[in-house]
């Protein structure tokens, strides 16, 4: 009887074995799944970025095989929401940048997009809202780029002071990301239409010594002869 009792307890244990090599070996094989999966998917990733300015279409396509390989491809989602912003298909390129917010909670980049798509869709307080996470987040490269789109909601929504302030706050990132030369005209021109005509040359001023040859500056121009003289 010992002696059966010695042998059931030997199969039970090799059974038991058995279940934790196959477990074991069953792990080692998705991991290689996944990791051939990524590699598959960066591969596409990798085609679309080779065709993004000559071939559009073409880059799209391949950016859209790397998400169905792997659907955490972060950047593949990005690149796809720029394309689809691009072709003003803003309901799809704002589920593209949700689904980066969803992979990067963090990401100023795809917040500062998704606060831009939003304001194309015309909704403005959610906007805001995300325009105002990204310029929030102590390690995002670019705010300026994001005070910039702030800037531009809030004017849209009828907070000119918000807009101001929020276009001074780009003038302050260092190193710049936006021509300052365009936030300065952009101040000046919310002070003019607040009627502060001093405060509107002086940024408008600004504008035109830092852009004095180009586009910005000669709107500057323009707009400091429409002043009234101090």
């Amino acid at each position: 009887m010992k002696r059966e009792q010695s042998g059931a307890g030997g199969v039970w244990r090799r059974v038991a074995l058995g279940v934790v090599v196959i477990s074991v070996l069953g792990g080692c094989a998705s991991q290689e799944t996944i990791k051939k999966r990524t590699r598959e998917s960066d591969g596409y990733y990798q085609q679309g970025l080779s065709f993004f300015d000559s071939d559009q279409q073409r880059a799209f396509v391949a950016f859209q095989k790397a998400v169905q390989v792997n659907p955490d491809n972060y950047d593949a989602h990005y690149a796809l929401g720029i394309i689809y912003d691009r072709r003003k298909e803003y309901a799809e390129a704002e589920r593209e940048f949700r689904t980066c917010i969803e992979l990067e909670p963090y990401s100023g980049d795809a917040l500062n997009y998704l606060g831009r798509t939003l304001i194309d869709l015309n909704r403005l307080p959610e906007a805001i809202e995300t325009l105002r996470k990204a310029t929030a987040l102590p390690l995002y490269g670019t705010p300026d780029k994001a005070y910039a789109s702030l800037g531009t909601a809030l004017y849209m929504q009828g907070d000119i002071p918000g807009a101001i302030r929020a276009f001074q706050d780009a003038v302050k990132v260092d190193p710049p990301n936006v021509p300052r030369a365009l936030l300065y005209l952009e101040v000046g021109r919310l002070y003019m239409k607040q009627g502060e005509d001093g405060k509107a040359r002086e940024a408008l001023a600004q504008a035109k010594a830092l852009d004095p040859g180009g586009t910005a500056g000669a709107e500057a121009s323009r707009l400091m002869g429409r002043l009234r003289t101090p």
